[in-house]
């Protein structure tokens, strides 16, 4: 009899355990599935890059993360798509904080022009770790239901000429009809003494063509991608700004992901922004000098006075952005403290 029981809560026992372990393997193998909006098309280079950080995310979680893709802002317009992503229509967004100025102004401080012109590596890492990361991205989660996950730096916007003007010196843009993106972008050139013009990016080669701009602030893969070379003879560098690509996730999508998933995503993204701001964005934009030269674009590069000269009279842009809010006028105070470090280096 007494064997008898032994044998029967044996058999038991080892039924219960196979369940816990079925169980396990089950909740082991949930796979979650995250609506991803990218406002880049699958062309464009920031869009490859992101093919990379998919894949670390993926081997990272042993499969257990996949992503349904809507690149070119194909669920939510890309000037709402921060909008979306807090009101939860996506899970992950990649595009540009610029965009959002109205919603979140501390989001676009990495866009604050001559900054990153030599270093690049320093800054990112400025931006993206200590005080200033706290910063923005308690504002992201405050005032966009947003976790801020990293920032790319990609292109440097520097200046592309009509025809084969050269523009080797800060003094030449006075007057000049130049192209800007709006926001940060055409407080800077109205600062550097041109007419800034606000023109959508497909509409810049017609405008080139007909002479409505002089010039264009704009990435350097514009000669090749956009066919801007064709037109536009000569490319001015450093960037007077490198325009950043940042990339978020959803508080409550987050928050309802393992603990070791939150943290997956948080060390690969911080690990993939690093890569792409400081590796993949140089060699591609080294890729692109050498090509657009090869096309008889003139390339000159402004000298460490004309480029000191331009930081000081875009400083005015730096004062605007600090009165956008408490925080804006703290990450402006910090950054000025930083800078003064690289110069005693």
């Amino acid at each position: 009899m007494v064997l008898r029981r032994l044998v029967r809560w044996t058999g038991l026992l080892t039924v219960f355990a196979c369940v816990l372990m079925l169980s396990g393997t089950a909740h082991a193998k949930k796979i979650y599935t995250l609506r991803f909006e990218l406002v880049w098309n699958t062309e464009h280079p920031e869009f490859k890059a992101y093919q990379k950080f998919i894949k670390m995310i993926e081997k990272a979680t042993n499969g257990r993360v996949k992503f349904i893709l809507f690149p070119a802002s194909q669920l939510v317009p890309r000037t709402q798509a921060l909008d979306g992503l807090k009101n939860g229509i996506i899970d992950m967004l990649a595009s540009s904080a610029v965009y959002y100025h109205g919603m979140v102004p501390e989001g676009d401080f990495d866009w604050m022009p001559f900054v990153a012109a030599g270093h690049r590596s320093v800054f990112w890492k400025f931006v993206n770790t200590g005080k200033v990361h706290d910063i923005i991205y308690n504002a992201f989660l405050k005032k966009a239901n947003a976790v801020w996950l990293t920032d790319v730096l990609c292109g440097s916007e520097g200046i592309i000429g009509r025809d084969h003007h050269v523009y080797s010196k800060i003094s030449q843009l006075k007057g000049i009809k130049l192209r800007a993106a709006g926001g940060i972008a055409t407080r800077t050139a109205k600062a550097l003494g041109a007419a800034p013009v606000t023109i959508a990016t497909g509409e810049i080669y017609p405008a080139l063509q007909r002479g409505t701009v002089d010039a264009l602030i704009f990435p350097e893969y514009g000669l090749k991608d956009y066919q801007f070379y064709e037109i536009g003879k000569t490319y001015t560098k450093p960037g007077l700004f490198i325009w950043c690509d940042d990339l978020w996730m959803n508080r409550n999508t987050f928050n309802s992901l393992p603990k070791d998933i939150q943290k997956t995503f948080k060390k690969v993204a911080h690990d993939w922004g690093y890569w792409a701001s400081t590796v993949y964005w140089p060699r591609y934009e080294k890729e692109i000098d050498i090509w657009a030269k090869k096309k008889g674009v003139t390339v000159v590069t402004l000298s460490p006075e004309e480029i000191e000269k331009a930081r000081k009279l875009v400083q005015p842009v730096w004062n605007w952005y600090a009165h956008q809010s408490p925080q804006c006028a703290e990450l402006i105070k910090l950054l000025r403290a930083e800078i003064k470090k690289w110069k005693n280096k």
